[in-house]
């Protein structure tokens, strides 16, 4: 069958690929689609394609023909460098050229309309079509949902009027100690309650105005066309957040207050101080370039319900990821982790024991001094109650006629037997019970814990009475959590003024209540810390310390306030590097660690060890930085105290060493010197000399022999752990052997090893010398006519017990000790120096093992020598 060949025109090749590119082997583009020019303005044929494109896919800085050609069969993803837009598809080899055919890889149809993309500029078989024929259907559905939008608008229209007064109940309840105000669109005031009555002035953007004046003025601030508008302001010392709400159709905003004064306090106070904790209420992780987690606070362990053992080493998606967690959303924090930015993205997040919560993941990558991504900064907020309660909105924005249940504030009504008729959305969120599950329940029997029974109880009383007022109650909601809510309640009347139950506007203070005992136990920590503590602005100015800085430094807090450290702490000592390593990770928001020199008001002089992290806002942004100084003045004395003993030793032990050599050499000489002229005169007057003469010169031979080995075995001694240890595997068994081959041996003594002996780790020299030295002795003091010495091991868990055993004479336990110190002999042998156990125990003590001896008198004695394996 002949080979199937395929022959296109320009025309019929648009057609099909109206994106294509063709280069040559120079990157030189030789043609390109239609369609391309609409998306990639400036492109012209015989321009150079790494000019006009960058390769994202695989990543290529400066792709060349060979690389593409190797990318050949794979996806790619080109970007245009003039207009941003990226394409998908694939590079085909076709004789000396490259042939690029793919689409463009739009992310909304927004950008499509953008481009003035039409169905021609598009292949037939190219999905995107299906997208744009989705748009003119969405066109067509709109007009229609317009013209049913007029006549909803006219039906809600007939009953504004008959809801309008339950509006006012709902949102303007007389006993609510939140101001509450309505303002029509040119800030004339309709409405307010007598919380809002009292605020007479504000003070916005440090600019005092009347109510009159500020109401004018705040109404054009406010976007009426937004579903929700938000603004702080002050009212004399108390601070208020405002809530609008634009009802356009009636042209006026309700505005709902809330004193913040308190909250505001805290927080800054628990920002300052949440610096010195190690803590944080979101989940936070370090990761690897490659995604891989390692290290992750308390936080993120509570939120996925995994071990820190289990989450290191894994990625957030391997975590995270779960049977409801879109692909889509992975994609939008993948993209920009793998380019090295900034990312932020809500999704599905799982858990441990299979359930699932809303996230929001907020990355930040942190640059060596290359520029590179060293690492990724992730923060993981659980935002589950905001999604529930914007879900809420949603589903009931459009439900007009309920306009209780839009409120941000829990709702419940109750009658007079604690029975509740009426909940709304935010008290299903407070509770975890749906409002069919608490429809016609008591509150009392599944809210409240019998120790606020009593106070509940009582508030039922009062409000009988037609009495209003606040309180503080512990509850439970749904999921058995203890949470405190703040109650404004009221009684509820009928048409003719009779008592008829009670409505409470709920609020859930847990968390403030929580935030004032962190506040309280972080304080403790900083005031008690004794380390200096000490937190500044972005450009390192202080703005707070605690008293162990103060009392370091010796400087007060009036005096320290709007200054730099480095102003009044560094003097002529303190390093330049130092310092500009510091300013360097402060301009660049990176943690430090460092020692330095400062001053103290005095002018005296310390050592500091310095930790400095910088606190980055929601937008990843520096804001201020805190630092832990601990004076490690006493320790830098102690090291410099150290080095000079150090090299005072050295320097002692190598003068040692020296004298030990020179002494032995100068001590030797004359020693060899006479022991030649002993031999002389013995030899010129052997005929002349009387016997007695001849053992005088005898003697005099041996003393002179023996003062040579004493000289020799100083020498050795005083080198046994001065010079390098050569570690090597030493076969004990064959080192015994041979020195039973070279030491002399009486004809009525024998040397036997009774097991085979060990390899172990150690210098070849120094272990005969420690067996050579056991054995000769042991063979020197026997005193039987047959004498025996065995040699054996046993091989113990982490040691090997060596046991050298002789019939010999025996040493008495008062003299065991003293026979392993220098220069100690217990024998009258002519040839012992007293040097030859010391040594022994010198080698054992180099390698840290342990030497002991068991003896009776006449009985023989058995050294034990343990070694290390």
């Amino acid at each position: 069958m002949k080979k199937l060949e395929f022959k296109f025109s320009d025309d019929n090749f648009n057609r099909l690929f109206p994106f294509y590119i063709l280069i040559d082997d120079s990157l030189t583009i030789k043609s390109y689609g239609k369609s391309l020019a609409k998306i990639c303005p400036g492109i012209e044929k015989a321009a150079s394609f790494a000019n006009c494109f960058e390769i994202s896919r695989p990543h290529l800085e400066k792709p060349t023909f060979h690389e593409l050609v190797l990318s050949n069969n794979q996806l790619t993803v080109i970007t245009c460098k003039k207009s941003g837009m990226s394409l998908r598809g694939q590079f085909e080899l076709i004789d000396n050229s490259l042939l690029f055919v793919g689409s463009p890889w739009f992310q909304s149809m927004n950008e499509v309309v953008e481009k003035k993309l039409t169905l021609h500029d598009f292949a037939l078989h190219d999905p995107l079509l299906d997208l744009l024929h989705v748009l003119n259907n969405q066109e067509n559905t709109s007009k229609e949902l317009k013209e049913l939008l007029t006549t909803i608008n006219n039906q809600k229209n007939k009953l504004k009027l008959a809801n309008k007064e339950i509006h006012d109940i709902a949102l303007f309840p007389m006993q609510n100690p939140d101001p509450l105000i309505r303002l029509d669109f040119d800030g004339n005031l309709l409405k307010r309650n007598p919380a809002a009555e009292k605020l007479s002035s504000f003070i916005h953007l440090k600019k005092e105005y009347n109510a009159e004046s500020f109401f004018k003025y705040i109404i054009k601030e406010i976007n009426v066309d937004a579903e929700r508008y938000t603004f702080e302001t002050k009212c004399g010392t108390v601070d208020y957040s405002f809530l609008c709400k634009s009802l356009k159709e009636e042209r006026y905003i309700n505005i709902y207050g809330r004193d913040i004064t308190e909250q505001k306090k805290n927080q800054a106070e628990l920002e300052r101080l949440s610096l010195v904790a190690s803590s944080n209420e979101n989940g936070i992780v370090f990761t690897n370039p490659d995604g891989s987690i390692f290290w992750c606070n308390d936080a993120y362990t509570n939120l996925t319900g995994y071990s820190k053992e289990f989450i290191l080493g894994k990625t957030p998606i391997e975590i995270g990821n779960c049977e409801h967690t879109s692909k889509k959303d992975f994609s939008k924090m993948l993209i920009p982790f793998y380019r090295g930015e900034h990312f932020e993205v809500e999704l599905v997040h799982g858990r441990k024991d299979g359930s699932y919560f809303w996230s929001r993941t907020k990355g930040q990558p942190i640059f060596d001094e290359q520029g590179n991504v060293k690492q990724y900064f992730a923060m993981l907020e659980d935002i589950s109650l905001k999604k529930r309660y914007d879900e809420s909105i949603e589903i009931e924005k459009n439900k007009y006629q309920n306009i209780i249940a839009n409120m941000n504030l829990g709702l419940l009504e109750v009658d007079l037997n604690d029975v509740i008729t009426l909940s709304n959305n935010s008290f299903s969120e407070m509770s975890g019970y749906a409002s069919e599950e608490l429809k016609g329940k008591k509150a009392s029997e599944f809210l409240i814990p019998e120790d606020s029974l009593q106070t509940i109880q009582s508030k039922n009383d009062t409000r009988t009475k037609g009495e209003a007022d606040s309180y503080e109650v512990k509850t439970v909601n749904k999921k058995g959590e203890k949470r405190n809510w703040l109650i404004s309640g009221a009684p509820n009347y009928d048409l003719y003024g009779n008592v008829i139950g009670s409505i409470g506007i709920h609020l859930d203070i847990t968390e403030q209540k929580r935030q004032e005992e962190q506040l309280f136990l972080l304080s403790l920590i900083a005031e008690k810390n004794i380390n200096a503590v000490i937190i500044t602005d972005k450009e390192g100015t202080i703005e707070w310390a605690n008293p162990s800085f103060l009392g370091m430094s010796g400087f007060s807090m009036e005096e320290i306030i709007e200054r730099k450290p480095g102003h009044f702490l560094q003097g002529s000592e303190t390093n330049p590097e130092t310092v500009c390593y510091m300013k360097d990770c402060i301009q660049k928001g990176l943690p430090f660690n460092c020692e330095i020199i400062n001053y103290s008001k005095n002018g005296e002089k310390y050592w500091v060890n310095i930790q400095g992290q910088a606190l980055y806002n929601k937008n990843n942004e520096v804001v201020k930085f805190f630092a832990i100084e601990e004076n490690i003045t006493k320790k830098k004395e102690l090291e410099q105290q150290r080095e000079f003993l150090v090299d005072s030793l050295a320097k002692s032990n190598e003068e040692l060493e020296d004298y030990a050599s020179i002494v032995s050499h100068d001590l030797k000489s004359p020693l060899r010197s006479i022991y030649s002229l002993l031999t002389w005169i013995k030899e010129d007057n052997e005929k002349e000399f009387n016997p007695q003469t001849l053992q005088y010169l005898g003697m005099m031979e041996n003393k002179v022999e023996k003062m040579d080995h004493l000289i020799e075995g100083i020498l050795t001694y005083a080198k046994i752990d001065k010079t390098d240890v050569a570690m090597e595997n030493v076969n004990t068994q064959e080192i015994v052997q041979n020195i039973i081959n070279i030491i002399h041996i009486p004809s009525h003594t024998a040397v036997v090893i009774k097991n085979n002996l060990p390899m172990v780790n150690a210098d070849r020299f120094r272990i005969q010398q420690l067996f050579q030295n056991i054995i000769s002795n042991a063979v020197n003091y026997i005193d039987k006519p047959t004498g025996i010495v065995e040699v054996d091991c046993k091989s113990l868990p982490k040691h090997y017990l060596f046991s050298i055993k002789d019939n010999g004479p025996g040493i008495a336990k008062e003299n065991q000790e003293k026979i392993f110190k220098i220069f100690q002999s217990l024998g009258a042998s002519d040839k012992s120096t007293g040097l030859g156990l010391s040594i022994v125990k010198k080698i054992i003590d180099l390698y840290h093992g342990k030497i002991w001896i068991e003896s009776e008198i006449g009985q023989g004695a058995t050294f034990f020598i343990k070694l290390n394996k």
